[in-house]
């Protein structure tokens, strides 16, 4: 009896079948530890690649912004000048600048400075002299070679103080000249801790396959406690990879692969002729059997090919008996599940281009012109442009944004405005490519073209449209910072840092602002310190209670209303007025005292962190000094003698120019005890009898010096001074110059 399709398919494919597959498994081991030995040197080498260049990037940035405090900080040229008029405060100021540098410098470290001229070392240690100072071996050595170092060192043993090994740390250190051009006058040294650099290393290769190890120019391993064979050796028997790097010189020598990989590959080349010659010899017994049996596979090609004409729900959705309904059944869903993965590839496209604009804009990856436009194809972007412009679009009032809306609503809301964004940009012939990078905030870079002659006019014109689009229609408004235009992609990381310091000065230009370099040019440039001088004025006029507190206030909004200051500068200030508070009412009575710490403490820190422009920053804070003001007074009215002693502060302004005004002529007159009177006055306003009435004689001689020509003997006699030497004496320890001396600079200014 003849027998059916199932029955001669087997016994005609079987023997091959067998013979074959037997011995294409072993071929195929052969084959794949081969492979896998390969595979596993690309990763090595893939992987010592992205721990040079990670490693690399950190010090060049550390580099960077060494070079940029030497020649742009003036707090840390101050250390170099030769004045020998510096006091303590203004090392403890050079020591606070370091913190703030080695608080942005990648990796642990620690930063110390030195004076050539005066021969002094400051460290976080303290100010020392040269011979005194325990890494002074090392300092002398790089300052006096003959070579300028411009790179970073080996690694060495460092320690601040001589004689004491206890603190003795591994380190890598960089030293750069003061002045960065010219002839040196000191330098500044930053150590980078070796334990940071190999702790940094095993973060990065923490889910790889294996640890790599840190070299010196001199191939000698980072830990001096191991030992390494010849890296060049290690390369030649695959075992080790041995990378060096450009920048510093070092060497990094990747893990060892597993032997175990390695026992097949004796007979790699014997079984790959084996596996050859065995399908050889089943193509030809194959042909023969399926020239017989092709007819089925046939019909099946055809209705593969006529796949695409079907729509899914003429698709099989059950099992036929038949054979050939099966096979078809299992090949539509194979080219479904096709589809599925097609779409999970376009959705992995959506994360990769959010992840590549970030280090793009941020500067964590640098790619050459031709990479980056590569990268580009990669991720479907275009890559023809004249010019690229960095934007911010920031919400304003974020913080009721997120009060408002839920956080389904807050995520629709953001992508209504990304995708309003994108077609407003179409609609003007741009291409943008935007991401959200903070709750707050989307970064947004827009590509402008020759051909249409677009500059940041036409920037300027989609962002205001999309402004006008969402308060209309989305109901809160939107500030934007507009970065510089930039011809190269690789400086795109400046333009994005200019767009974040624009919209950082939204304080200063309110809400639903566009800033761009054209409105900084009417606002100077904020410094902050005059201003905190500003800021201690109103709360010791508060403390005072001179009803002069809304006076300095105003003064202080209109200062800063002409500069440029970011939010922060905002909380640096206002934290300075509530320290001050604190400081001025820490001498009255507990009551007080109890108050601004239970009651008003919170809201000094909302105003803070919460006011996004000068005039609500204002409008809060004078309210709020309002509010305390009069429960202050409220308090101080309940008291019997706060009447006497506002009677004895009057008296005293009236004849602060009497010679014999003292406590104890002011205690005769209203009858009360010198102690008793200085101690409640002390209560009432915060400061002493005799500080008080100094102070008050003094800020007088200041407005006639200043405001008259009056010889210096004439204005100490006219506020109460009989020696004009004591005058002197007074007058400088409270402004820090003799009267004279005084009138000259400000007759200078």
């Amino acid at each position: 009896m003849k027998m059916n399709l199932y029955y001669r398919m087997l016994l005609s494919y079987t023997p091959i079948f067998f013979v074959v597959i037997s011995i294409l498994i072993f071929s195929f081991f052969a084959v794949l530890n081969n492979s896998v030995q390969k595979q596993i040197v690309m990763t090595n080498e893939a992987i010592t690649t992205k721990v040079v260049q990670a490693i690399d990037a950190n010090l060049k940035s550390a580099e960077r912004t060494v070079i940029k405090e030497i020649v742009a900080n003036q707090t840390m040229k101050d250390f170099f000048s030769t004045s020998e008029s510096k006091v303590l405060y203004d090392y403890f100021r050079i020591s606070q600048k370091m913190d703030e540098l080695s608080s942005i410098l990648p990796f642990s470290n620690s930063i110390y400075v030195y004076n050539a001229n005066s021969g002094k070392v400051l460290s976080r240690s303290g100010l020392s002299n040269l011979d005194q100072f325990g890494d002074r071996d090392f300092l002398l050595s790089a300052y006096n070679s003959a070579v300028n170092p411009n790179t970073w060192s080996d690694p060495r043993m460092y320690n601040e103080f001589v004689h004491e090994s206890i603190g003795e740390e591994r380190v890598v250190s960089l030293i750069k000249y003061y002045p960065y051009i010219g002839e040196k006058q000191g330098a500044i040294v930053v150590n980078i801790h070796v334990q940071a650099l190999n702790g940094f290393i095993k973060d990065l290769v923490r889910s790889d396959t294996g640890p790599i190890e840190l070299l010196t120019s001199k191939l000698e391993p980072f830990n001096p406690k191991r030992t390494l064979q010849d890296p060049s050796a290690a390369l030649d028997d695959n075992k080790r990879l041995f990378t060096k790097s450009e920048y510093t010189g070092w060497g990094y020598v990747s893990a060892q692969s597993d032997k175990r990989f390695s026992l097949l590959s004796l007979l790699n080349d014997f079984w790959i002729v084996v596996g050859f010659i065995a399908i050889l010899s089943g193509l030809v017994g194959l042909t023969y059997i399926t020239h017989r049996n092709y007819k089925p596979i046939q019909a099946i090609a055809g209705r593969i090919q006529n796949y695409s004409k079907r729509k899914s729900g003429e698709l099989v959705k059950r099992l036929e008996k038949d054979e050939l309904k099966y096979i078809e059944y299992a090949i539509d869903d194979l080219l479904e599940r096709a589809g599925q993965y097609e779409q999970l590839h376009k959705d992995d496209l959506l994360i990769r281009k959010r992840q590549v604009l970030f280090d793009w804009l941020e500067g964590h990856k640098v790619w050459s012109d031709k990479s980056w436009k590569q990268e580009m194809e990669n991720l479907q972007l275009p890559t023809q442009f004249h010019r690229l412009t960095a934007v911010i679009v920031e919400i304003d009032r974020f913080s009721q944004f997120t009060k408002t809306y839920n956080t389904r609503d807050q995520y629709l809301l953001k992508f209504v405005l990304s995708n309003v964004l994108q077609e407003i940009a179409h609609n003007d012939q741009l291409f943008v490519w935007n991401e959200w990078f903070e709750p707050q905030q989307m970064a947004v870079v827009l590509y402008l073209n020759s051909d249409q002659e677009q500059n940041q006019g036409a920037v300027c014109e989609v962002m205001k449209k999309v402004q006008a689009w969402t308060l209309s229609n989305l109901g809160f408004t939107v500030s934007v910072g507009i970065g510089s235009e930039i011809q190269y992609p690789g400086e795109i990381t400046e333009s994005y840092s200019v767009a974040k310091e624009h919209v950082s000065y939204k304080p200063v230009f309110g809400l639903g602002a566009m800033i761009g370099s054209w409105d900084l040019q009417s606002k100077a440039e904020g410094r902050i310190i005059p201003h905190l001088q500003l800021a201690r004025t109103i709360a010791k006029s508060f403390r005072m209670s001179d009803g002069q507190w809304q006076f300095h206030l105003a003064g202080l909004y209109q200062e800063l209303k002409k500069g440029r200051f970011s939010q922060t500068d905002m909380e640096t200030i206002t934290n300075y007025m509530m320290y001050h508070l604190h400081k001025e009412l820490l001498e009255m009575a507990d009551e007080v005292n109890h108050l601004l710490h239970n009651e008003y403490d919170s809201e000094f820190e909302a105003i803070a962190n919460g006011s996004e422009t000068l005039d609500e920053w204002r409008d809060r804070l004078g309210t709020l000094l309002s509010v305390l003001e009069n429960k202050i007074c409220s308090l101080r009215s309940v008291k019997n003698n706060y009447v006497l002693i506002g009677r004895v502060k009057e008296y005293i302004e009236l004849h602060y120019a009497d010679p014999n005004l003292s406590l104890n002529q002011i205690s005769d007159r209203f009858g009360m005890n010198p102690r008793y009177l200085s101690k409640l006055f002390k209560e009432e306003f915060g400061e002493k009898f005799i500080d008080y009435m100094l102070r008050k004689r003094l800020e007088v001689a200041q407005q006639l010096l200043l405001n008259t020509s009056l010889p210096v003997q004439d204005i100490a006699e006219q506020v109460g001074y009989v020696h004009v030497i004591s005058f002197h004496r007074a007058f400088k320890n409270m402004f820090g110059l003799p009267p004279g001396d005084y009138r000259k600079r400000a007759e200078g200014r």
